[in-house]
């Protein structure tokens, strides 16, 4: 049995090791507080920007309305206001992710908050019973709030998930939803396809391009809906990974977004194409989905996604379709290529390739560092 002395040693030792978890914690709680606070500050900032736009925007439908003769230059005021709302509306979006990524940051603190509380329970067993007390009350706090779901992969990785893998996500206005994270240096990317083995068939009607179908681990399609939940916050990077049946590889990056249904999920083009690609989308900035038995495309005396397989977003049928049919190698026939997977810039009209990925991330804004 050990000396009372060293029972005295190993107490003192214990109430030291709580002593320095105690201290640990109100720093990260203090920590938590100002970030509170900092979000208290962006929030009023916030409905000030929109109280300045709302109210630029008011004026603005009043000088067209009035139209008065007698105005100097209606024009030229009508493009002030105009170039004023958009610029508060630039600014409204810079606050909101700045404010995305504080929240991120105060959820990674309660996070480690909630793995000391244990460790003091475990340990600190000279403590005031207020300290345990408080330290549960805590507990349950943490608990409750961090069972709120990240809203896309890339929350995951600012959370500090490093590993790729299937997760769960809730948007903002939807129901949860699993997908498939890939982790890199620069982020946490959401898969919304990937094609590798043929192993799905894509040449699906639209209620399955809408909801999604396939492996998140293996071939798959993420599911319109979904996607459209995933972006509808904000401008995201959609990124597209080819690959050739030689070993070579292209990307392609550009910012969109994505309408709802009644939109037919139309991809909306936000700014210039970036990689090692050139455009294979077409010259419009704006392209409905298609399917054999939904057919939205713009080229008016053929149905794209029938002519040749699977649901896109097809212009005129020639340009790009990542979800034709899967070709484990090159068809002799030409009128059986035509309906493979394809983008027309790299390899082609009639080269079907081995692989594809697409995924996405939001967009960063230039003013972030």
């Amino acid at each position: 049995f050990a000396s009372w002395d060293e029972v005295n040693v190993i107490a003192h030792g214990l109430l030291q090791l709580g002593h320095g978890l105690k201290e640990h914690v109100d720093r990260t709680k203090g920590q938590m507080r100002e970030l509170g606070s900092r979000l208290s500050a962006h929030n009023s900032s916030m409905g000030r920007l929109l109280r300045q736009a709302r109210e630029a925007q008011e004026r603005g439908e009043r000088l067209r309305a009035s139209g008065s003769p007698g105005s100097s230059s209606p024009q030229s005021l009508m493009d002030a206001q105009n170039s004023r709302i958009e610029e508060l509306l630039q600014k409204i979006k810079q606050q909101q992710y700045k404010l995305d990524k504080q929240n991120l940051q105060i959820k990674s603190l309660q996070s480690k908050v909630n793995l000391l509380i244990p460790l003091h329970l475990k340990d600190n067993k000279t403590q005031s019973p207020k300290w345990k007390i408080n330290l549960k009350s805590v507990s349950l706090t943490n608990q409750s709030q961090n069972a709120k779901l990240p809203e896309d992969c890339h929350q995951l990785f600012l959370a500090g998930q490093q590993s790729s893998g299937v997760f769960q996500v809730q948007p903002a206005g939807s129901q949860p939803f699993k997908v498939y994270c890939d982790m890199t240096a620069e982020g946490g990317w959401t898969v919304i396809q990937r094609r590798t083995d043929g192993s799905v068939d894509f040449d699906q009607l639209w209620d399955a391009y809408k909801n999604g179908f396939g492996d998140l681990r293996g071939d798959f399609w993420l599911g319109l809906e979904k996607v459209h939940h995933l972006v509808q916050e904000g401008r995201y990077d959609l990124l597209i990974e080819l690959e050739d049946w030689e070993g070579n590889s292209q990307v392609v990056q550009f910012v969109f977004s994505l309408g709802g249904e009644s939109t037919a999920y139309t991809l909306n083009l936000l700014g210039p194409l970036s990689g090692e690609l050139e455009n294979a989308i077409g010259d419009f900035r704006q392209l409905p989905f298609s399917t054999r038995d939904r057919d939205h495309d713009l080229k008016a005396d053929t149905n794209c996604a029938k002519h040749l397989s699977g649901g896109w977003w097809f212009s005129t049928c020639g340009h790009a379709n990542l979800n034709g049919k899967y070709f484990r190698s090159i068809p002799r026939q030409r009128h059986e290529r035509k309906q493979g997977i394809f983008w027309k810039t790299w390899k082609g009209r009639y080269y079907p390739l081995k692989s594809t990925t697409m995924k996405i991330q939001p967009a960063a804004l230039e003013s972030e560092p």
